[in-house]
C-alpha cells in the first residue's frame, strides 16, 4: 500500500525529466552535430561536460538557492500546497492528471511548479549524454551517401538535418534511452530526497534508516519491473522507426 501510494509521485517526476533530457540532449546534440567545430558545437559539448559531471543532489541545492530562495520563482520542496492539495479530489494520485479530471486549476498551477525544479534538477543530468551521443550519429549520418546525394538536389540543410539524418541517427539513441531508465531512477532517488518529494526514492532512503530489509527489497523488486517494462516498450519503438527491425 505505502509503495502503491508513492509511486505515482515518482512517475511524475521522471516524465517531465526525461522530456528535459530527451527532447534537450536531441535537439541540442542534432544543433552541435549539424554545426560541426563551430562555436556553438564547443559551448555545447563543454555544456555537456560540465552538467553530467555535477552531482545531482549538488545541482538540486544550487536551483533551489538560485530560483526558490533569493528568486522566489518556485517553491522550496514538496509536491503540492499544503492549502490546495485538500481541496483536490485524488483519483489517480497523479497531481496534474487528477488536477486536470477535476478542473482544479489551482491545483494544477501548484503542482507544475512544484515540479518544475525537480524536473530539472534530474533530466539535466542526463540532458548531457544524450547531447554527446545525438551530436555523434548526427555527424556520422551526415556523411552518408544518401546526404551528399540530398544537398546535390538542392534541398535545404534544415530539411536534410532534421528531416532526414536525425531519424536515422535516432536508432541508437532509442536503444541508449531504455539503459538511462535505471540511472533515471538512481538520481530520483537523491532527487526526491533534496526536494522533499513523496516519492519511491525518498521512501527508500527513508526505510533504509530504519533499516526495514523488507521495505528495500521492494523497493528494488518494483524499480527491476520498471527498468524492464521500459526497455522492452523501448525494443518496440525501436522496431517502429527501424524498418530493417523484426522481431
Amino acid at each position: 500500500m505505502e509503495l502503491g501510494g508513492r509511486f505515482p509521485a515518482t512517475i511524475e517526476l521522471i516524465i517531465p525529466a526525461s522530456i528535459v533530457a530527451i527532447v534537450g540532449g536531441i535537439f541540442s546534440g542534432t544543433l552541435a552535430g549539424a554545426r560541426r567545430k563551430s562555436a556553438t558545437d564547443y559551448g555545447l559539448r563543454m555544456f555537456s561536460v560540465a552538467i553530467y559531471a555535477m552531482p545531482v543532489f549538488w545541482l538540486g541545492l544550487i536551483l533551489q538557492l538560485v530560483f526558490a530562495v533569493q528568486l522566489g520563482w518556485f517553491p522550496v520542496a514538496g509536491r503540492i500546497d499544503p492549502v490546495v492539495s485538500g481541496s483536490l479530489e485524488r483519483i489517480t494520485n497523479l497531481l496534474v492528471v487528477d488536477s486536470i479530471l477535476t478542473g482544479n486549476w489551482d491545483a494544477l498551477s501548484s503542482a507544475l511548479r512544484h515540479m518544475v525544479l525537480p524536473a530539472f534538477t534530474l533530466g539535466l543530468i542526463l540532458l548531457g549524454v544524450f547531447l554527446r551521443l545525438t551530436r555523434v550519429n548526427v555527424i556520422e549520418t551526415l556523411e552518408e551517401d544518401y546526404i551528399a546525394a540530398a544537398r546535390a538536389r538542392g534541398i535545404k540543410e534544415r530539411t536534410i538535418v532534421y528531416g532526414h539524418a536525425l531519424r536515422n541517427a535516432m536508432i541508437p539513441v532509442i536503444t541508449f534511452i531504455g539503459l538511462q531508465v535505471a540511472i533515471l531512477l538512481a538520481g530520483a532517488v537523491l532527487t526526491e530526497t533534496v526536494f522533499s518529494w513523496p516519492g519511491v526514492g525518498r521512501y527508500l532512503v527513508e526505510r533504509i534508516s530504519l533499516r526495514d530489509y523488507t521495505a528495500v527489497q521492494g523497493v528494488v523488486a518494483v524499480f527491476a519491473l520498471f527498468v524492464s517494462m521500459i526497455s522492452l516498450l523501448v525494443d518496440v519503438i525501436y522496431s517502429m522507426v527501424d524498418p530493417r527491425v523484426r522481431y
